[in-house]
This record gives C-alpha cells, sequence and structure tokens, in this order.
C-alpha cells in the first residue's frame, strides 16, 4: 500500500479549514485515511476538523484493544460518536466557535475490502483500470434535491446552495454516520477528498489523471494543480491511496 496526501488553501480562501491524515508504519491501526473540511467563523472550521481528526485518533488509542479484537467499523463508528460529542461541547463553550463543524470522510483498508464512515460532502472513490464510483453520498441540501427527484445531478452541480451541507461532525448533540464496505482489486486507487477538488474537477477528468500518471504522486499534484486550474474556489485536500493486495 503506497498512499500520498495533500491540502492547500486554493487561491481564494485565505486560510485553510481541512485537514487530512495518513497513518504511519508506527500507528496501532494501519491503513486509516482521513479528509476532514471545517466550517465556522473565526477559524473556528480550521480548529473543528484539526480536532475532529485528534479526537477520532485519541479514541482508537484509548480503546485500541477493543479495537483490534472487535469489528474494525464498531470501533470507526464509536471514535466518530466520540468526536462529535467533544466538537459539540467545543462549539458550546466559546462564543467564536458557535455553529463549528466539519465533514469527516475516513477509510480503513483491511485485506481486501474498504471500510468507509462518513458525515458531510467530502468524499470516497474507487478508481478501477476501466472504471469508477463514488462510494459515499453526499449529505448536502443540493443532493438531498436529487435524491427527492427536483434537481438533476448536471443542475445540482450548478445550484448555488451546492455547498450548503445537511449533517457535519459537531453541530449537534449526537449523529449517525453512514457507513459503506467496498471489494477492493489488485490496482485500484482510492481517493478521499474534500468538495475543493470535486467542485472544481469533475469525476470523468480526475479518473483521466489518475490513469495518465504513471506515479501517485504525480497523480495527486496534478489533481490540485487542476482545481487551481479550474479556479480554485476552495481549500483543496486530497488523499490517494494505491492498492496492493497483501501477500
Amino acid at each position: 500500500m503506497i498512499a500520498v496526501g495533500e491540502s492547500v488553501k486554493g487561491l481564494i480562501r485565505l486560510n485553510n479549514e481541512d485537514s487530512f491524515y495518513i497513518s504511519g508504519c508506527n500507528d496501532k491501526i494501519k491503513n486509516l485515511y482521513i479528509v476532514a473540511d471545517g466550517m465556522g467563523g473565526h477559524k473556528a472550521g480550521e480548529i473543528a476538523s484539526k480536532k475532529a481528526i485528534e479526537y477520532f485518533l485519541e479514541y482508537i488509542n484509548e480503546n485500541i484493544n477493543d479495537c483490534l479484537n472487535e469489528e474494525i467499523t464498531d470501533c470507526l463508528v464509536g471514535a466518530l460518536a466520540y468526536c462529535n460529542e467533544k466538537i459539540y461541547q467545543t462549539s458550546k463553550s466559546q462564543n467564536d466557535f458557535e455553529g463549528m463543524g466539519t465533514t469527516f470522510t475516513c477509510g480503513v483498508i483491511e485485506k481486501n475490502k474498504l471500510i468507509v464512515v462518513h458525515v458531510g460532502d467530502s468524499r470516497a472513490y474507487i478508481f478501477g483500470a476501466n472504471s469508477y464510483r463514488q462510494v459515499t453520498g453526499d449529505h448536502s441540501f443540493v443532493m438531498e434535491m436529487v435524491r427527492l427527484g427536483r434537481l438533476t445531478t448536471e443542475e445540482a452541480s450548478e445550484h448555488p446552495k451546492k455547498n450548503i451541507i445537511t449533517k457535519a461532525v459537531g453541530t449537534e448533540k449526537s449523529i449517525e454516520a453512514d457507513v459503506f464496505v467496498e471489494e477492493l482489486k489488485e490496482g485500484d486507487f482510492i481517493l478521499i477528498c474534500s468538495d475543493g477538488l470535486t467542485n472544481m474537477v469533475q469525476d470523468s477528468r480526475i479518473a483521466e489523471i489518475i490513469k495518465e500518471n504513471s506515479k501517485i504522486e504525480d497523480s495527486l499534484k496534478s489533481l490540485v494543480d487542476e482545481a487551481n486550474k479550474n479556479g480554485g474556489r476552495d481549500n483543496i485536500s486530497v488523499v490517494l491511496i494505491g492498492f496492493e493486495v497483501e501477500t
């Protein structure tokens, strides 16, 4: 497994409210990847995304024996509930933090499976040799309209309310995350990213960029460059993982 990540503020925003995480060889849970896109005034979004990852990992490290002995999905859901509670408490502690929250998309690769726990409109994708699929569904106003048949996907991509999310970590006392389990094949690429990428670069173009670069580091750089070339209107965070079957 090889994984690379980058987070930049883009061309318009004054600060970067995104955060990402890639586990290392010394971490207690391997092959763990996170992207969080914060929201809130006075740098509250920046704090929310960083703290959400910090609290998530804190829960895992404090409950590592249970996490290793039970279904990893239960551990991830428990960790997200914990960080939601902590962010919510923080948002109530100071006026500057009122309304703070963050998207949170976490992926763990276990053998040949990708397990995703997700809240918000950051996304996870799987790109194969000749096809790709979006794993997560956006918790957003426009996607709710799409699901209800009131907007087409094309209309949603240009809608003025496309950045309004309907669910985020820390905005409510409790939260229900989406959980996905997907089969992986040798040579698949897993992409976890904030909407700063997907609002600027179409899925088909993302697939082309991944396919046309022989090195994963070049794919990462090209994805960020493409988002900036197309306007860079938001923070851009990308985690890209090349899947290899463990022997």
